[in-house]
């Protein structure tokens, strides 16, 4: 759903420990201050939460229990966000996984890879500030894995189809989404991963397809 098409940001944090929601939440208040942050403890509550109200950001521990009161297992966090990623198809909401075992996502890499909203993933033990800067590129669309969860690096068919579109044969954006048959948003997220894929960093002095095109022919994906 387009944040823009409501007043308020909704957040929803998913975790069945109180002190990591005690420090989780009152970050992401500070930080983004004009957000509506909802909680939940369990995959149940939280399927619901999002069922009612559509949060932007998802941030979520594997290990969770199904319902209240019964026991945290982190096949229970896989098995929701591959449900998330497969079956919310006007949704999707954005995610970042913060677990202390986040190696487990590596069976969902390829549904990440593909995935149309922003994922991001981190160990519980890393600092709130990265926390928060993941959050961020999350909000963005971005694909942000550690290492151990990555797999092979590839540049992504449709990322190229993109980039020959648009720098080969010189059509614009609306021209590409016809071509391609997706949505305005799916376009968006393509162009936003290409740039992090060439690792191209936001520059208000610099135009950014420019830079994009520039680093894809040094590449070699254009000719």
């Amino acid at each position: 759903m387009n944040p823009s098409s409501r007043q308020r940001q909704r957040f929803l944090v998913v975790d069945d420990h109180e002190a990591i929601l005690e420090g989780t939440v009152p970050a992401l208040k500070r930080q983004y201050p004009d957000v509506e942050i909802l909680t939940a403890q369990d995959r149940h509550t939280a399927h619901h939460l999002i069922e009612q109200f559509h949060p932007d950001l998802i941030v979520i521990d594997l290990s969770l229990p199904d319902h209240a009161y019964s026991t945290a297992n982190p096949e229970v966090g896989i098995q929701w966000l591959e449900s998330l990623m497969q079956n919310h198809i006007d949704l999707k909401p954005n995610i970042l996984v913060v677990s202390t075992n986040i190696k487990p996502l590596v069976r969902l890499t390829p549904l990440i890879n593909l995935y149309e909203g922003g994922f991001a993933a981190m160990d519980k033990s890393r600092p709130i500030r990265e926390m928060l800067k993941l959050v961020d590129l999350s909000l963005r669309g971005s694909i942000a894995l550690p290492l151990e969860v990555r797999s092979r690096p590839e540049f992504d068919r449709k990322w190229l189809e993109v980039l020959t579109l648009k720098f080969q044969y010189g059509l614009s954006d609306r021209a590409i989404r016809e071509r391609m048959g997706i949505a305005e948003r799916t376009l968006r997220n393509y162009w936003i991963r290409i740039q992090d894929a060439l690792g191209i960093p936001d520059d208000p002095d610099r135009d950014v397809r420019v830079q994009i095109e520039l680093a894809a022919r040094k590449a070699g994906l254009i000719s």
